[in-house]
């Protein structure tokens, strides 16, 4: 059996547009007018997290408060983030297949209620968020609590993201790595990925 275990945002949630904007407010509030298309690189090389506490460093204000001004603006907007495209249709095409989808996220307790509006909860048979507590990735710890639960096997099994992050994360877990890398991505292929796909339209295609 397959079994796919899925970051959200710029993976299956089209919401960077909403995270950088978010960031970028609370940079500001904190003295740093940093340009959107900066952010997004350091995001999307990096982390939301790390981003913020260079924010810290450069303010003063410390990375705890620049997180939660940061969640209140990006909460806000929570319910005007889009499915990335194909991501439905991708999803059913591969449960058609026998394939059982997972998440793991660094996302909070807004990715259930995200993922119920866009009408695609039901297809994870687990989603696990920042809420439980895993060390955050490069480590594949949230990802192992997975395959351990359910006994997936590691050569079966593929973590798909959008960040060479996601990809750490998934060598470290030992399962396999599927790397979203449209053709305009800020980043580049790590090596250590087992497939790079451009477009989720591409998993529509398998059989």
């Amino acid at each position: 059996m397959i079994s796919y275990i899925w970051d959200l945002d710029g993976t299956l949630l089209d919401s960077y547009g909403i995270i950088i904007s978010a960031a970028r407010e609370a940079a500001e509030t904190a003295g740093c007018p940093d340009q959107e298309e900066e952010i997004l690189r350091t995001v999307k090389r990096g982390s939301l997290t790390a981003y913020l506490a260079d924010v810290s460093r450069r303010s003063g204000v410390a990375a705890a408060e620049l997180m939660e001004r940061y969640r209140a603006f990006s909460h806000a907007r929570d319910d005007r983030i889009p499915l990335m495209d194909g991501a439905e249709e991708a999803l059913r095409a591969l449960r058609e297949t026998g394939a059982v989808h997972y998440v793991y996220t660094h996302r909070g307790d807004s990715s259930e209620p995200i993922l119920k509006r866009l009408g695609i909860l039901g297809f994870f048979r687990e989603v696990v968020t920042a809420v439980y507590g895993f060390p955050p990735k490069p480590s594949g710890a949230g990802v192992r609590y997975l395959t351990e639960k359910y006994g997936l096997s590691p050569e079966d099994t593929w973590y798909v993201g959008d960040r060479p992050i996601d990809m750490l994360c998934a060598r470290d877990a030992g399962v396999r790595g599927m790397l979203l890398l449209p053709e305009d991505a800020c980043v580049a292929p790590t090596g250590c990925e087992d497939r790079v796909i451009r477009s989720l339209r591409e998993l529509e295609r398998i059989s």
